[in-house]
């Protein structure tokens, strides 16, 4: 564990053979919509990284058509990424594709400690890949200078999960990522628990999941659960999300339906969001709950931490 005045990175980063849900990704059309929403959720935003691929022979980087303000948790975090730069390529239609079906959470990003043998895992196991993608940003760093932070991401085909992106990715510079400066205190939201995926068959549905991240799935009634070293999915029907957010919107299927924070601080994180207009509801004390109108098209449910 480390203490307030450095940085989390030790638990960030996943053990060999472990597995996190690293974050989740809302692809919307305009970031400035994006940030009025975080706002509300008292979930502050890094600067906006313009993102690029880097050649590890040549070290040239060639930009991707996509760019970000991603908010970090002590555990986890959420990005959101929006068309940047008029590049037309593969990637840049499937985000598009995905605004224009609904705007909220597309993306599912799993972290483990070698990206390059979870490739090798995934081949093996019949997934077909895209080529894999060395990923680099520039940010400032906390001294103030200008600092690179790289990545290594794992992609299947962008028709493998039609409930959403998936991905995995090892972290290579995890003191930038996750500085004190920019974790949520006023809100006192740690982590990410959950997503929760609302779809037509959950068993086989969390079979296909189970096999991508190398887990056995669980029944739990009629939802499937996939328990991850850090952090969950679940996946539901329709009716049963219905039941359980009440008669709220819900995206179409299938679909990140929700995803789940975890708080130090129930009370202070419902004071805050009173206090930004936003209404809370519940699912039981001490649960928050938003709708999907203030979540930015997912619910979002807040539990106590631990």
């Amino acid at each position: 564990m480390t203490s307030a005045s450095t940085s989390p990175q030790p638990e960030q980063l996943p053990p060999p053979g472990k597995i996190y849900l690293d974050h989740v990704g809302w692809m919307v059309p305009d970031l400035a919509l994006a940030a009025t929403a975080f706002d509300g959720l008292g979930l502050p935003l890094t600067p906006l990284s313009v993102h690029g691929v880097t050649d590890p022979a040549t070290g040239a980087r060639t930009p991707t058509g996509t760019a970000n303000p991603p908010a970090m948790l002590k555990a986890g975090g959420r990005e959101i990424l929006a068309p940047h730069g008029g590049i037309d390529n593969h990637t840049v239609a499937h985000l598009n594709a995905s605004i224009a079906r609904h705007i909220g959470v597309h993306l599912l990003a799993f972290s483990v400690a070698d990206a390059e043998g979870a490739a090798a895992r995934l081949s093996k196991d019949g997934f077909e890949l895209q080529p894999t993608v060395h990923l680099r940003r520039t940010i400032e760093a906390a001294d103030g200078t200008p600092a690179e932070v790289a990545f290594t991401v794992i992609r299947t085909g962008y028709d493998t999960f039609p409930e959403a992106r998936c991905q995995m990715l090892q972290h290579h510079t995890p003191e930038h990522m996750w500085q004190p400066r920019y974790l949520p205190t006023e809100s006192c939201i740690t982590g990410l628990l959950e997503a929760t995926l609302v779809v037509d068959e959950p068993a086989e549905c969390a079979l296909r999941f189970a096999k991508f991240l190398g887990r056995t799935p669980m029944a739990d009634k009629d939802d499937r659960l996939i328990l991850l070293d850090r952090g969950r999915l679940r996946f539901i029907k329709r009716a049963n999300a219905s039941n359980l957010f009440g008669a709220k919107l819900l995206p179409p299927n299938p679909s990140v339906a929700a995803i789940t924070l975890s708080s130090s601080d129930i009370e202070r994180t419902r004071d805050v969001f009173l206090s930004n207009g936003l209404h809370p509801g519940s699912l039981g004390a001490p649960h928050l709950l938003l709708d999907a109108a203030e979540g930015l098209g997912v619910h979002i449910v807040v539990v106590p931490a631990g």
